[in-house]
């Protein structure tokens, strides 16, 4: 067990509990890239606000993001947190497209989103819209199991001054202006110290491994941001620019890198708006460089990684009306890449444009039409893509609502994925390791998804919100790392500084029939070369329910989702991960004038994963218990809040590689003037 106290504010984001944000007057943007309720949405979203952020108990983004319906989150160190929709989550989870106020976050040199590089505080989000289901017809690129937009408040709604002070963070906000001309400032730091490492054989190891024995690291985050307003007639301009930096362990599948705490990506952003048009302009930069904690470069020095990847964007949107019944959006981007990637030499640029139009229908006072399209042209790939999308939705009545979509959706190759190209140890005895060449492969076509939605969307005469959907998944050519050739008797590795000639014999002859020889053979055991490839198609099948409810100073909510055991075809059932079956999260809370308290629990399924070459094997079912308790005091400028984070203290381990994740018990205080 370990117990901290700390004073701090949320690094991120923090949670709505789900649901206290299904409000019928609520306004959502990400699922159309227009102003829809969520009754209106033509896909399953979930809303997380300020109010929320506020009281929720949690101090980290896994914990607030898990408890969305049909979202699953997996934290494998302090900083390492990976999250997708309806579908497995990984280590270097890619499938999900995050937006910080509508500016893509999502990092193509690995495919990747790195959370705690976002330079925002928790007391500037306004709210955090989650689209579960695929975006790419409005969005493009990488919104294959859906959109994360965390939209921050404009800084004439947040005029004041927000200092947090504590025992290992410090964080500000503050904010000045009007209409005409607003600003903000802000800035944090965020320290937190590592979990426990498991120990023991690895399980689904082959041959059986023990966890290995390296140096644990927590997290350091730094963060500061600044934004501009300036007010118009019918419209304003916007400029902001920041920073955050990191530091941290990220696991892959080929072992944990301790990223350098210089590592640091630094944006700046500026958008003109008027009436529904849209101009955007941006350019993100990350810098970076990490060590591999396990594996060897070929000349025995631990794999290094230095990383450059740097973004520039043009967006252009507008919305205009048709007659009676037709709105149409539409628009398009042009990015561009370019890469300085240690493991991948031959990687140095990447260019993309894309162009969508969407017409949402009213066909009469209760159905509404929504129909969009979307052309992609992306190097390298060979092919252009065209994503549609097309939603149903009826209104039952002013407060109930049923919706039946289908949609496409897309991720592209990474620059690793496109280009790899490294020479790494594989130990087989003390002193003694092949080399095995991994290298990428420009030929990968996009992985592709079609999905088909039925949802539900009700608001009850005593203030419950209702939200049911049923989905169907089907994806097509996954990108898998694989084994792409073995050492065997017409494939000998040469002998070397690492490999003494005597054993070279030992890769000719089989597994067990040589008291000589490791394992007393080593033909088709040791991998020669790695490699990436599309595979298969997988079909997710699922359910999602949830419901809340606010009763004056009280209110509750709870949600279940179920995922069926997907249908792999074309692929090895053993090398795709699976998600938990079953997945329940409930919170309860009151709100009665200086006093709030707030717990929530989290259950979720085993779930099995093969994205670790070596290990293949499923992590235990857990339950986790979160609260937190607080007082305001002075008209609400002083806050004080205590959280506990897995308050019973279980083991749990949400990735088979990952770290066990222990009991926290944080304190806050906030001063507003």
């Amino acid at each position: 067990m370990r117990i901290e106290i700390r004073v701090f504010s949320l690094s991120l984001v923090a949670f709505t509990g789900t649901l206290m944000a299904q409000d019928q007057e609520l306004v959502v943007v990400s699922a159309t890239r227009t102003e829809n309720s969520i009754a209106q949405s033509p896909a399953a979203v979930t809303v997380i606000t300020a109010e929320a952020i506020e009281r929720t108990p949690a101090d980290d983004l896994g914990d607030l993001l898990r408890n969305v319906p049909g979202v699953n989150v997996s934290q494998t160190s302090a900083r390492d947190i990976n999250m997708t929709s309806r579908g497995s989550t990984n280590t270097l989870s890619n499938t999900q497209l995050v937006l910080l106020d509508g500016r893509s976050i999502y990092l193509d040199f690995f495919g990747i989103v790195l959370w705690d590089l976002l330079p925002v505080q928790s007391t500037e989000i306004k709210q955090i819209e989650v689209v579960r289901g695929p975006g790419s017809a409005v969005w493009g690129a990488n919104a294959m199991s859906g959109v994360t937009n965390v939209i921050t408040q404009r800084p004439k709604d947040i005029v004041g001054t927000n200092i947090v002070i504590g025992t290992q963070t410090a964080n500000f906000i503050h904010a000045a202006g009007d209409d005409d001309f607003a600003y903000k400032i802000s800035g944090g730091v965020f320290d937190q110290s590592s979990y426990d490492r498991p120990i023991g054989v690895v399980p689904g190891s082959n041959p059986p491994q023990s966890y290995p024995d390296f140096t644990n690291k927590g997290t350091t985050q730094r963060r500061a941001d600044v934004r501009f307003d300036w007010g118009m007639d019918d419209g304003y301009f916007s400029f902001g620019a920041g920073g955050a930096s990191t530091d941290g362990i990220i696991h892959t599948g080929i072992g944990p890198f301790d990223i350098n705490n210089a590592t640091d990506l630094q944006y700046f952003q500026a958008d003109w708006y008027r009436g529904n048009a849209h101009i955007g302009v941006s350019g993100q930069f990350l810098d970076g460089d990490g060590t591999n904690l396990l594996t060897r470069s070929a000349n025995g020095q631990p794999l290094g990684f230095r990383f450059i990847n740097d973004t520039y964007n043009i967006d252009l949107s507008n919305s205009t009306q048709f007659g009676d019944r037709h709105f149409v959006t539409y628009g398009g981007n042009l990015r561009k890449h370019e890469f300085k990637l240690d493991i991948a030499p031959l990687a140095n640029d990447k260019d993309e444009w894309g162009m969508f139009v969407q017409d949402e229908i009213e066909l009469n006072e209760s159905w509404r039409w929504v129909i969009g399209l979307r052309y992609d042209d992306i190097d390298p790939l060979r092919d252009t893509v065209v994503t549609p999308r097309t939603s149903l939705v009826y209104a039952l009545s002013p407060d109930h609502s049923v919706r039946v979509s289908y949609n496409e959706a897309f991720r592209t190759p990474s620059a690793i994925n496109n280009y790899l190209g490294i020479s790494i140890l594989q130990p087989l005895a003390p002193g003694v390791a092949a080399i095995a060449d991994a290298f990428g492969d420009i030929a990968l076509v996009e992985e592709k998804l079609e999905a088909v939605e039925i949802g539900y969307v009700g608001y009850l005469d005593n203030g419950m919100a209702v939200t049911a959907s049923a989905y169907r998944n089907e994806t097509k050519d996954s990108i898998d790392f694989f084994v792409a050739g073995l050492y065997g008797p017409t494939n000998l590795p040469a002998p070397g500084p690492t490999l003494p000639a005597p054993l070279i014999p030992c890769f000719a002859i089989p597994p067990g029939t040589s008291p000589a020889c490791p394992l007393g053979g080593l033909a088709g055991v040791v991998p020669s070369d790695y490699s990436y490839r599309n595979i298969g198609k997988t079909i997710d099948k699922g359910l999602e329910l949830s419901v809340d409810q606010n009763l004056d100073d009280w209110y509750w909510w709870a949600n279940l989702s179920w995922q069926d055991d997907p249908s792999i075809i074309g692929a090895d059932p053993l090398d795709v991960n699976r998600a938990p079956e079953w997945r329940a999260n409930v919170g309860i809370g009151q709100n009665y004038s200086s006093f709030f308290w707030n717990a929530t629990v989290n259950y979720q399924d085993e779930a099995y994963w093969a994205d670790v070459l070596f290990a293949r094997a499923p992590t235990d079912a857990f339950t986790q218990v979160n609260a937190s308790v607080g007082w305001r005091f002075r008209e609400d400028s002083l806050t004080l809040k205590l959280i506990g984070q897995n308050i019973f203290d279980d083991e749990l381990q949400q990735h088979i590689f990952g770290d066990i994740i222990d009991r926290r018990i944080d304190a806050q205080v906030s001063i507003s003037f």
